[in-house]
């Protein structure tokens, strides 16, 4: 009778037993023999560079082939490989059997959630136990080479049998991170000019392998950042990149049949991953680099590192077919050495310095909200973008938010570079500094001034001489004119700016009044959302939100909960207020009873904009366009604010919203919405109207002015 699979695995583990045994003897030897004169001369001569780099091939353990089975089914049972999949892992392999049950089995640990894949190993001639994996590992697909064919031969023999939309070429000496497939897939899948995406390469002892390749003028390549700290920020964001290494290489299987897969004339191995990525950059598609999808690589484990002999000896053979066959394109590359330089020689336009505090808390606050969204703009119209936190900090995830989107963010981490060597670095490069509020132009213009060429714009976030002054006015502080200082600095950042910066129309003409011509206005970015908007009968109570770092939204909180609400609790007793947003005071928290909630920061707000009836906004000093209401307006919400409060939107009185400024005024209007279905209806069915000047296609034009 035919033995069974299992049968035949448990056969061919107990014959690896016996040689295990054999080979533990040969140890116990080896042991003996390194305490001799002879071995320690061998050593010494047998170093790399000696001619015999290569790594001793990692010994075979019978115990790890049964942990990754056992590891497998489970992970099979909870999500089988699939026969159609979106992704053919390939993986080529040459004896060393050992690193590739260790990759496998770090492709296990890190299993598919939502993507379904199947894996293929292809066996390019091995004389190892490698044949023991397709009886251990239901589901794995191996293809057999009657002989050794190389790397590429290998590929293109797993490439031609793969029926994924992505094929995702793997090296068995590497062990993968968690989320490393989803995020090239991601990349991909967001981009469909994206043909092909690589990871970032880490050695085993935690240090840099690479972080995309670049190739120079004269075919050379170099690993960028190789032996860096793989956390610093100029290896952490998305970008295009000259090529990356086959290690790790997802590519669109339509594309890599297109181009005729790795090209055979660089057989068996070397060039041929930047061929690809050559080649598909001339179809007209891009190559990048994706940091989130980590990989550690044992360099060298399967083909030793030294080039002179070996299959690593036909990195100097191919190098030349190479630049023959690319030679209309390498005079556009940089000279060998330059590295910064090389990494970045693929910028899709001008490149832009953006500056502001800290990165943009954009569910948190709406000045950076604001940011969030025009750096989104920028980088949609092809500019190369670089972000500048004054504070030097990654805060998270908001720093990984904007490398993901491709935006290089500066930042701090352990024995990395000061903020003052990553700013010379950057500044040969830059075409624009946007640079936001104004002590930060004050700080950063002197720095950046050394680069002749650079045009300055200042953003204003709000004329913050106008929200101190109207902070006075309002009694809210003690009047001491401090404002004027305030006026002062702004208006010498302004006149210093190649170009200023208001989001609102009148804010621009009391720059202009004060002789400053060359501004525009660009402001917060809203549009209407597209969220279940329930009637009026199924909704109650006030609604407030803000970041309360902000002095005026901390003042108007309180205004709202102890001036103006104890006169609509007088006649309407039920009606709760909820106070959101992040960083509540104490003085807020304080607001908080059987009737007010504070719930503080809230990573989802469209259930509290889906069941409040009023949004309240009684700000009673402030400057600029508020967040807040254009946040209400997107969401269909009727709106009562203050003058100040509706201060840059297209608004009619009454039909885009209700005007109030006296706690009076505001009980009134609260109580009106609550009881006036008729009147709520009209207000929420004409809430986007005002919208149509900030929505991002309008916005985009305006930025599109500033940076002309």
């Amino acid at each position: 009778m035919k033995p069974s699979i299992n049968g035949k695995f448990d056969d061919a583990v107990r014959r690896a037993r016996a040689a295990q045994a054999q080979v533990d003897e040969l140890r116990a030897n080896l042991e003996h023999l390194k305490a001799s004169r002879f071995y320690r001369l061998h050593a010494i001569f047998a170093r790399p560079g000696n001619g015999t780099s290569a790594p001793a091939p990692e010994m075979f353990d019978p115990a790890a082939l049964e942990g990754l089975r056992e590891l497998w089914l489970r992970r099979t049972a909870e999500r089988p490989l699939s026969s159609e999949p979106i992704v053919s892992i390939v993986i080529p392999v040459y004896n060393h059997v050992a690193l590739t049950v260790r990759c496998l089995a770090s492709i296990a640990r890190s299993w598919f959630e939502t993507l379904q894949v199947e894996i293929i190993v292809v066996d390019d001639g091995s004389k190892d136990e490698t044949a023991l994996l397709a009886d251990a590992l239901p589901g794995l697909t191996v293809v057999r080479n009657g002989r050794n064919e190389g790397f590429i031969g290998a590929c293109n023999r797993g490439a031609a049998v793969a029926k994924g939309k992505y094929l995702c070429f793997l090296n068995n000496d590497t062990s993968v991170g968690d989320g490393w497939l989803d995020e090239l897939v991601i990349t991909a899948e967001n981009d469909g000019s994206i043909a092909v995406v690589g990871s970032k390469l880490t050695y085993p002892s935690g240090k840099l392998q690479e972080a995309g390749g670049i190739i120079y003028s004269d075919g050379t390549g170099a690993n960028y950042g190789r032996g860096g700290n793989p956390d610093d920020s100029r290896y952490n964001y998305v970008r295009d990149v000259d090529y990356c290494s086959g290690a790790s290489l997802l590519v669109r299987a339509e594309v890599f049949r297109a181009l005729g897969g790795f090209d055979t004339r660089y057989a068996p191995a070397y060039y041929e991953d930047a061929d690809l990525c050559f080649a598909a950059r001339a179809a007209g598609y891009r190559v990048v680099f994706q940091p989130r999808s980590s990989v550690v690589h044992d360099e060298g484990a399967t083909s030793g590192t030294s080039t002179t002999r070996g299959v690593k000896r036909y990195q100097a053979v191919n190098r030349a077919k190479f630049v023959e066959r690319w030679r209309e394109a390498l005079p556009s590359h940089q000279p060998p050495g330059r590295t910064a330089d090389g990494a970045r020689r693929i910028r899709r336009g001008q490149v832009v310095l953006v500056v502001d505090s800290y990165v943009p808390l954009h569910d948190r606050e709406g000045g950076s909200n604001r940011l969030f969204a025009l750096l989104k703009i920028m980088r949609d119209q092809g500019l190369h973008l670089i972000f500048l936190p004054d504070n030097y900090a990654a805060i998270q995830p908001y720093a990984s938010e904007l490398e993901a989107l491709g935006i290089e963010v500066l930042y701090h981490v352990d024995g990395g570079r000061s903020k003052e060597a990553a700013i010379d670095e950057i500044l040969p490069i830059l075409d624009f500094a946007w640079i936001c509020r104004p002590e930060l132009f004050e700080t950063y213009y002197p720095i950046l001034r050394r680069n002749q060429a650079v045009k300055f714009i200042y953003d204003t976030i709000d004329l913050h001489f106008v929200r101190e002054r109207r902070e006075e006015e309002c009694g809210a502080v003690p009047a001491t004119g401090s404002w004027e200082a305030t006026r002062k600095r702004e208006f010498s950042a302004a006149r210093r700016a190649d170009a200023v910066i208001t989001v609102t129309h009148s804010e621009r003409e009391v720059l202009r009044e004060g002789g400053i011509d060359n501004v525009h206005v660009v402001p917060t970015v809203h549009a209407p959302l597209d969220v279940e908007r329930p009637p009026f009968e199924a909704r109650s109570g006030v609604l407030f939100i803000g970041g309360y770092n902000h002095a005026p939204n901390v003042d108007a909180a309180r205004f709202l909960c102890e001036e103006i609400m104890p006169i609509v609790w007088a006649r309407l007793p039920d009606v709760h207020v909820t106070l959101l947003g992040s960083n509540p005071s104490e003085r807020v928290l304080g607001l908080a009873s059987d009737r007010v909630d504070v719930p503080g920061y809230v990573h989802d707000i469209a259930p509290y904009f889906a069941r409040h009836r009023v949004f309240a906004a009684p700000l009673r000093y402030g400057a600029g366009l508020k967040g807040k209401i254009g946040e209400s307006l997107a969401y269909g919400l009727p709106v009562i604010t203050t003058e100040i409060g509706a201060e840059g939107f297209a608004f009619e009185e009454g039909r885009h919203f209700l005007h109030a400024e006296s706690p009076a005024e505001f009980a009134e209007a609260i109580v009106r919405l609550h009881t006036d279905a008729q009147l709520w209806d009209r207000l929420a069915e004409a809430a986007h109207e005002p919208l149509e000047p900030l929505l991002p296609k309008r916005v985009a034009e305006a930025v599109r002015d500033v940076l002309r």
